[in-house]
């Protein structure tokens, strides 16, 4: 028995038939006629003696070509190791065997909630991949495996591909837009890199639709008003630099955390903004420059008045980048406070070749701010799914539920 494999690995069987199917998997033939042969593939639970044969294989994977072993290397100590919500009955994730063969992954991320004021576990599924040659069935059973967790309270998916959203309606999954607003706003950072601009605000990565145009010439507009009208943000707003300090922040203190208790108070179910989870979730990261966390603190006696957090982004075959908002909380939706950090978040940008810093609204009062200040503006609807436990289930209807953008998988290592 190889090491870290269970003694009692759960095993089944998948068919095919020939003559169309890989010779690789031929148990036996007889002359021309039909075949069919059987495939046996186990899944069981990840341990630490798969993590080398694991980053191995993840980079085999199309969603994953862009990764190396050493990425994954340094990914998975972060999921799970450093994670302050893993214990060592949680799974770390299932893998799918066919004979020594890695074939397939789904990993398992705990993160801290809060649900009614008491913090549970829930648990996200992240780089699900299962090889070509065994899909199907097998898929399922490896998502499977994943939903039959029994300590998770919540599971959490975020995933871009229409085809598995079916999958996860089926599976008892609710679907909550993010960002709040349903808009995100630009400021062009650097005029000079047209093509980035017109990709992210005009074409929407995608040429128009005939019934699409009107909304087309509309944003041609906003985005010819922009490199013409465009306003610098001004730091403080009319207040002087020395009511406020504003700087990169390399970790959380109790501040922080102490920060968010008016918004939690409004959330029956929300991503838990204790300091050790904001730490790992802002600081975990296999590239430091990607995320930056911005503090805006009163000069007068350094007290937390708000801050935001940022993913810097390379666009692909190019140095150039994108600067994302994924977290912020301001204390009383001070306007000054906003303008510091944006006027922070601008001069940060720039240091990393940065073309276009992208933000949206967490309520009216920034709504009315970026609104002010911000001249590009398109719709915007990321999805985060989201299914409660059987016990949470049961209420459901009851429960305000606060879904968030930096909440795993896309707030651990800028993985999407």
């Amino acid at each position: 028995m190889l090491p870290g494999h269970s003694r009692n690995p759960h095993r089944y069987t998948t068919k095919r038939t020939g003559p169309g199917c890989s010779p690789a998997n031929v148990v036996g033939t007889k002359n021309s006629a039909p075949y069919v042969w059987i495939v046996m593939v186990t899944f069981r639970e990840v341990a630490d003696t798969d993590f080398i044969p694991l980053a191995e294989f993840l980079p085999q994977g199309l969603p994953f070509k862009t990764t190396t072993k050493e990425t994954w290397l340094r990914r998975f100590p972060l999921w799970w190791a450093k994670n302050p919500a893993y214990e060592p009955q949680i799974p770390k994730g299932w893998i799918l065997e066919q004979e020594t063969k890695i074939v397939g992954f789904i990993g398992n991320i705990p993160v801290k909630f809060l649900i009614r004021g008491k913090i549970k576990t829930a648990v996200a599924a992240v780089s699900w991949y299962v090889d070509p040659s065994v899909r199907g069935l097998t898929s399922i059973r490896l998502f499977h495996e994943y939903l039959k967790q029994k300590h998770a309270s919540l599971f959490l998916f975020n995933t871009d591909r229409s085809e598995l959203v079916p999958i996860l309606f089926k599976n008892k999954f609710r679907e909550y837009i993010l960002p709040p607003s349903q808009t995100e706003y630009g400021y062009i950072i650097n005029r000079k890199n047209v093509d980035i601009i017109l990709r992210e605000f005009l074409f929407l990565k995608r040429f128009p639709h005939i019934n699409e145009l009107l909304d087309f010439f509309t944003r041609l507009g906003m985005v010819m008003h922009a490199y013409i009208l465009q306003k610098p943000v001004v730091r403080g707003g009319k207040l002087t630099d020395k009511e406020y300090t504003t700087s990169l922040c390399t970790f959380c203190d109790d501040s922080f955390s102490r920060i968010w208790e008016p918004y939690m108070q409004s959330c029956d179910v929300t991503l838990s903004r204790d300091t050790n989870t904001l730490n790992w979730i802002y600081f975990s990261t296999v590239d430091s420059t990607k995320r930056v966390v911005i503090q805006c603190r009163r000069s007068r006696d350094a007290t937390l008045a708000g801050y935001m957090v940022f993913d810097i982004l390379p666009k692909k075959t190019t140095d150039l980048a994108i600067m994302y908002l994924m977290d912020m909380c301001l204390e009383d939706k001070d306007p000054q406070v906003m303008a510091s950090l944006i006027s922070y978040a601008i001069e940060t940008g720039r240091q990393h070749n940065v073309t276009l810093l992208v933000v949206w609204a967490d309520s009216p009062e920034t709504e009315a701010y970026f609104g002010r200040n911000f001249v590009l503006r398109k719709a915007s609807q990321r999805h985060n799914y989201i299914r409660l436990s059987q016990a949470l289930e049961e209420n459901s209807d009851s429960l305000s539920i606060c879904p968030s953008l930096i909440a795993p998988p896309r707030g651990i290592d800028h993985f999407t």
